[in-house]
């Protein structure tokens, strides 16, 4: 079974203002989220905008970091990506890529290649009827021709369209739980939080190519 799964990149610091789960270098963005999971998910993108080079935290509460969020400009850069997950192999974003740019994946279908970042340096090659994405391709040599013992997953094209779809439902359901979650912060922050979540992640916009059914 092959599937898409948006993840974000855990930031290092802690969070000291509301509970978080701990978890591994990449988090996988729940379609239904319980609370604990909605704040974790708060943290991996509010975190940047609040936390120092020496790890510091500047917001004094939960609202000022929230708001902090809200007027950052850098706020629209999300480390992390969709990861590719297949019967043996599972292929996480690279370095440098942001789950903000998961819509870049509608031009793989066009026949474009994207960029999945580096370290681990996914690579995507077009192979007719399918989309092989490679784990390590970037790793290798100049030079050097991808085996097919070098670990890979092809994605059907015809299939493409609805795990991006699937995609989609999975942020949209975080982004259903982050309303009530936001009001239990402060009530006033639940509206331009939500909304500045959904377009700095791409979420609600119609793609065009994908069935909006769950």
């Amino acid at each position: 079974m092959i599937t898409l799964t948006p993840v974000l990149e855990r930031w290092s610091a802690d969070c000291p203002f509301w509970p978080v789960e701990q978890t591994d270098l990449y988090l996988a963005v729940p379609r239904m989220p319980i609370s604990q999971q909605v704040g974790t998910v708060v943290w991996t993108l509010v975190a940047r905008s609040v936390t120092a080079n020496d790890l510091s935290i500047a917001a004094t509460d939960a609202a000022e970091a929230i708001e902090l969020y809200l007027t950052c400009d850098d706020g629209d850069f999300a480390p992390g990506g969709l990861r590719v997950g297949g019967d043996n192999v599972v292929i996480d974003p690279g370095c440098c890529v942001g789950l903000d740019e998961w819509r870049d994946w509608l031009r793989v279908n066009d026949g474009e290649v994207i960029d999945l970042g580096h370290d681990p340096d996914p690579l995507i090659d077009h192979r007719g009827p399918a989309v092989r994405v490679w784990k390590d391709g970037g790793q290798l040599p100049a030079g050097s021709v991808l085996g097919p013992e070098e670990p890979h997953i092809d994605i059907p094209r015809d299939l493409l369209p609805n795990l991006l779809g699937g995609v989609q439902r999975d942020l949209a359901g975080f982004l259903a739980a982050l309303h009530p979650w936001a009001q239990g912060i402060r009530s006033d922050l639940a509206d331009p939080l939500s909304a500045a979540m959904d377009r700095r992640l791409q979420i609600s916009e119609p793609l065009g190519c994908c069935p909006t059914s769950p």
